[in-house]
């Protein structure tokens, strides 16, 4: 994965009405938790974030952020959204220490076609979008690719049973439900039609009492 690296400057103001002319100069306010506790006020110019964040879409992303003379590590923890627009409203980031592992949630992604959906008409459910795990903060990856060809009807995929590698200590509780292949559901079955009548139509509600209505005479 690229290094991602944003520039951001220290800001003195808070509150709505200062975030509020941030947006409008063009600028994402944002905040720091630092390792010490201590939470730094940042912003960052929104043009250059989109161009860095291009092409990354984890939820939890390491990132480089330079800060005047200082360059630290960080993750990005939450964003907020407009809700309209869908632009970066706000972004909170977490130094890290990259000598020491940190928690965090990192999505699934299913690759394969199930033997019991290719051999058996099931159908594979994803039951968990992202788990739980500790790692340094060098290997965290924006998602796991989890293959799930080998399953069959009856199957189910739990957390205790993924394969992640040594880098990754799962937290997420390990008899939770990953994905599981079930058997498609039955077709629902129509009534049998005679030789040569037409396939009823299903009623629609009110149809009779609009006939009814249009068939009395009009008054005079």
């Amino acid at each position: 994965m690229n290094q991602i690296t944003l520039t951001a400057q220290v800001r003195a103001e808070q509150g709505s009405k200062a975030a509020g002319r941030l947006r409008r100069a063009g600028k994402i306010p944002g905040v720091i938790k630092r390792i010490s506790g201590e939470s730094t006020l940042i912003a960052l110019d929104a043009h250059d974030y989109e161009m860095a964040m291009r092409g990354h879409h984890g939820d939890q992303l390491l990132v480089r952020i330079a800060l005047g003379e200082v360059t630290l590590s960080a993750l990005l923890r939450e964003l907020q959204h407009d809700v309209v627009t869908g632009q970066v409203i706000h972004a909170d980031f977490g130094e890290v220490d990259m000598g020491h592992t940190v928690r965090v949630e990192i999505a699934i992604n299913l690759v394969g076609t199930p033997d019991g959906v290719k051999n058996a008409n099931g159908v594979l459910e994803q039951d968990l979008r992202a788990i739980h795990v500790d790692c340094l903060p060098a290997d965290i990856v924006e998602s796991f690719d989890i293959d799930v060809s080998a399953m069959k009807i009856g199957d189910k995929l739990l957390a205790g049973q993924l394969n992640l590698g040594d880098k990754y200590a799962v937290t997420t509780h390990k008899d939770t439900v990953v994905a599981s292949c079930v058997a498609a559901d039955e077709e629902i079955e129509l009534p049998p039609v005679a030789d040569g009548a037409a396939p009823a139509e299903p009623e629609v509600v009110g149809a009779k009492k609009d006939e009814a209505a249009s068939a009395e005479p009009a008054k005079k």
